[in-house]
């Protein structure tokens, strides 16, 4: 790990404070947790605590709330979803975060059982602007993020840090958002007759009589 990257995140961490008790060791740990420092996961972490705000839940520690990412693939600033994961607490391994795939930096934030629901945008100006920096610049140029040279990402994150949610940010009203009904989970597994490792008996399938899993028994998820 490059330690003036690290430490420079370690600083900028610091802003976190002003969000309450906590949020500055969250948001250290989404800086390590991503990587690198750039404006967009920021801005997803802002956009993750207005959400909480405005939806008047607490950071998920269960499966009580889903967040549904408008980020897509193969374009810039898709680092926003990694911060509003880390703020929400709806992360992947909870299975309660979905990429929409519209390629925009928005997100929703819902009740998984009432539907109750908020949707927070990034205002165009902002996203405009951050898309402009000089770090944008040399990513357009080819450089890696983590090769960005911290002075040059430093004041974009403390800018986007620092501003009012009011400045960034487009908060909805409250609606309900359309959720599919879940399986309970499954806590049952079964050995795959022919890898021999274990599988959720709820994704098994069978092949010649005995279970097995989907990429030995043929099967598309």
């Amino acid at each position: 790990m490059n330690p003036d990257l690290h430490e420079a995140w370690r600083q900028l961490a610091r802003a976190g404070q002003r969000f309450g008790p906590g949020w500055a060791e969250v948001l250290d740990a989404s800086f390590l947790i991503h990587g690198h420092l750039c404006g967009a996961m920021p801005l997803g972490f802002r956009a993750g605590l207005a959400a909480l705000r405005a939806l008047g839940v607490e950071r998920e520690g269960d499966m009580a709330h889903r967040v549904f990412i408008e980020t897509g693939t193969g374009h810039v600033a898709g680092c926003f979803a990694d911060g509003a994961q880390l703020a929400t607490g709806c992360t992947f391994g909870k299975d309660v975060i979905e990429r929409t795939g519209y390629g925009k930096w928005a997100m929703t934030l819902a009740d998984a059982v009432t539907g109750r629901a908020v949707r927070v945008s990034v205002r165009p100006g902002v996203m405009s602007e951050a898309l402009q920096s000089p770090f944008v610049g040399l990513r357009r140029q080819g450089v890696p993020p983590t090769q960005v040279p911290p002075e040059v990402s430093r004041p974009l994150v403390q800018a986007l840090l620092a501003e009012d949610d009011a400045g960034l940010l487009t908060v909805s009203g409250i609606f309900t958002y359309p959720l599919d009904v879940r399986s309970p989970s499954c806590f049952t597994t079964v050995t795959c007759a022919t890898c021999g490792e274990l599988v959720a008996e709820n994704t098994a399938r069978l092949k010649d009589g005995n279970p097995a899993c989907l990429p030995c028994s043929g099967y598309q998820p």
